[in-house]
This record gives structure tokens, sequence and C-alpha cells, in this order.
């Protein structure tokens, strides 16, 4: 590697953040010591933030370069941090890309323990985190705040279960990413929530969380308000608009439910129509079915390539054979139910619900699933799967959640 690639790129959105630059830069030099590095700050800045971040520059070495990136007020000021964080990672060089805020709220040294995990694990993701042991939110200014911050982030979990379900802190502001993971990718974030823009949107394999205490601000006043936890919402509806694999599974779940309607309506009409009830079942049935499979083409799994004809059969095929165990298990939950009350709304519900997380697991892995993987069905393992390994199936997007161990010394081993 020459000696001017950098192996971090470290990217810090600042606005009026002049007070706080000398002690973030002091503290990253030090934590980031033998790796090469650079510092890309993308500033907003009415004040002398920019001049004091020019002066700080110069008083560092080779090794560990600050760059510059002043946006003027106006139209090149558009989205606020979301794209000034976008700006930045446009212009990062080196493997890995850092983000963190200025404010000192997210501890500059605990940078380091975020950039050796990375490559002794070779994960794509590292994510800072709060709400795991040895971690901590005492930053967050009141009960209010908390209790947003929380519900936000559950609200995030449940909307995008594929992605985030797993993941402790899906809304923090400081996180390590694999530059190849956003290369060829237009974010389009809404507000100050970049990593929910990089887990939703990114396509990613390997995820570690490494714990840390949110402090309080040194100088300086937040810029989190509610409007900001509004544009939290906007940014998750434009996700599940704008990417496939956005709350997918709700999408399959919607789909259902208007097979449902589709179905009911259908039965009436026959029935209207007086015909036999077993012509209304299997017509109602069989409309239904076709009506799911095909809006889960167009628009659950809009992503999936097109392969012509013969491809969109064979998945016809399987959905129709996903449908018997699906009823199965239904049928069978029904049943179990009944032994201990009366058939009723609220039991058929709950017999739908496992039926529901059948169908979807049928779906995402086996009829809509890439016709590579279809192979992987019918090779039999050399071992049992663990009940971890049986989760990671059903949740792929994380194949490593975890709490690392404090690095104990030593320059970090060379990743992928």
């Amino acid at each position: 590697m020459r000696s001017t690639e950098p192996q971090l790129s470290v990217v810090i959105p600042t606005r009026n953040e002049r007070d706080n630059i000398p002690a973030l830069l002091l503290t990253l030099a030090e934590a980031l010591a033998g790796v090469a590095t650079e510092v890309i700050f993308v500033d907003d800045s009415d004040d002398t933030t920019p001049q004091v971040i020019a002066a700080q520059a110069a008083t560092y070495p080779g090794a560990f370069r600050v760059r510059l990136h002043h946006r003027a007020s106006g139209p090149e000021r558009a989205g606020g941090l979301a794209t000034a964080v976008s700006a930045g990672m446009s212009i990062a060089r080196a493997k890995y890309v850092a983000v963190l805020d200025a404010d000192l709220q997210h501890p500059p040294e605990r940078l380091r323990t975020l950039f050796d995990e990375a490559v002794r694990t070779d994960a794509d993701v590292v994510l800072a985190t709060r709400y795991l042991p040895g971690g901590g939110y005492e930053g967050l200014d009141g009960p209010s705040r908390k209790l947003i911050s929380m519900g936000l982030k559950w609200v995030a979990k449940l909307v995008f279960p594929d992605q985030l379900l797993r993941v402790s802190d899906p809304l923090g502001g400081f996180f390590l990413v694999r530059r190849s993971i956003i290369e060829g990718v237009t974010l389009r974030p809404i507000g100050y929530k970049i990593s929910l823009e990089l887990l939703v949107r990114c396509t990613w394999v390997r995820l570690v969380e490494v714990p840390y205490h949110f402090q309080a601000r040194a100088t300086g006043q937040s810029k989190s308000d509610f409007k900001q936890g509004m544009m939290v919402l906007r940014h998750m509806g434009r996700l599940v608009r704008e990417v496939p694999a956005g709350a997918r599974f709700w999408k399959f779940a919607l789909v259902g439910a208007s097979g449902v309607v589709v179905n009911l309506a259908l039965f009436a009409l026959f029935q209207h129509l007086q015909a036999r009830p077993w012509v209304a079942i299997a017509a109602a049935t069989e409309v239904s079915i076709l009506s799911n499979f095909a809006l889960n083409v167009v628009w659950t799994w809009r992503d999936l390539p097109k392969r012509g004809r013969r491809d969109l059969l064979t998945r016809a095929a399987l959905y129709h054979g996903a449908v018997a165990p699906v009823v199965a298990v239904y049928l069978g939950v029904s049943a179990f139910l009944a032994h201990y009350r009366e058939p009723s709304v609220p039991t058929q519900v709950l017999s739908l619900i496992p039926a529901l997380f059948l169908s979807y697991w049928l779906a995402r892995r086996v009829v809509f699933a890439p016709r590579e993987s279809w192979a992987s069905l019918f090779h039999r393992p050399q071992r049992p799967l663990t009940v971890q390994e049986a989760f990671d199936d059903v949740l792929p997007g994380v194949e490593e959640t975890a709490i690392p161990e404090l690095p104990t010394g030593g320059q970090p081993q060379a990743g992928r």
C-alpha cells in the first residue's frame, strides 16, 4: 500500500462546532495512531469553524490528513446533515468509511475499536450502539428525548424487520462501513439518521456492534428536536416506497390481505350466481392465489431479475405448492386452539400469525429466491443446523451481531 492511500476515511459533518474541533482532532489522532487516516469535514457553518479546521489541519502529519469541504450558504446545503454525510462519503478514498458527529457525544477514541473490529471480523458494517451491555445513552437530554429515541428505534425495527430486527441501535449516527457497499448506491436520506439509510438501502452481509456511551455535549447546542423526529418517519416512508427490500414482510402481508378480500368477493359472486359450493370455493381460491402471486411479482419482489416465461411459470408452480404447508399450519393451530376455547375471531387471528410467517419464509427462501440458491435447498448439510443458524436463515440480512472484545493491542490484520 502506498503511503498516500488511507486505510480509514472519517466523515464528520459540522455546523458551528468551532469549539469542539481541536479536542476532536487531537483525540482522533491519538486513537488512530498507526492507521493511515483521512478526516473529511463537510462543513455548513456560518461561524469560524472552517478557519479553525484549516488551522488545525496544518498541525498534523501526512499519515493523519485533514480535508475540508465547506458548503456555501444556500442550495448547496439543501438536506442538511444527511446530504453532508453523503457528500463526504462520495469523496472518501479508504476501504473503510466511518461517520461520527463533531459534538463529542460520540467518543472519538472509540473509533479505533470500530476499525479494529471491522478488520478482525471482515465486517461490512460496524455500529456503535448505546443499547447493549457496556453502552449507555446518558447524553440524551431529558426523558422526552429518550422516549422519542427508543420509540423511533422500535418503529424502525418493526417496519424493516429483515434488515433491522436484530440490530440494537439502527438509528445511531456513529458507525463504520466497507466503502464497497455504498459504491453505486444513490443515497437519499432525510434528516439525521444516515445509518438507517445505509442499513436499508445498501446490500450487506456481516454486521458487528460495539457498545459505547453516548456523552453529553461539551459545548454548543443540540440540533435534534421534534421536527427531526418527524423527518425520521418521512425517511422511513421514503425507504418503504423506494427500496424493494424495505418493509418487504409488510408488503407481503398486505398482498395476503388483498387475497382474502379477492377470495371473499369472488365466493360471494359465485354464490349469487348459484354456482355449486365446491366450484365457488375452488375458483375463488385459485384466483386469489394467482392475484397474490402477481402482486408479489410486480411489487413485493419487483427487484427479482426477470428471466422469461419459463422462470415465471416455475415460480407460480412453487407458489401453489407453498400453499399446502401454510394451510396445514393454519388448520393445525386452529385445531389446537379449539381444544381450549370456542373458535372466534381472536383465535382465527392467532392461527393466521404462524401461517403468515411460514408463508413469508417459503416465499423468500423458495418461491422468490434467486435461482442460484435453489440448489442449496437440496444440499444435505454435514451437520444439523444450530438454533442460531436456523434463526439466521429466517433473517438472512444479519450474519453476525456481537459485542466484540476490546482490542488488546497490536496492528489489525488485513481484511477483505
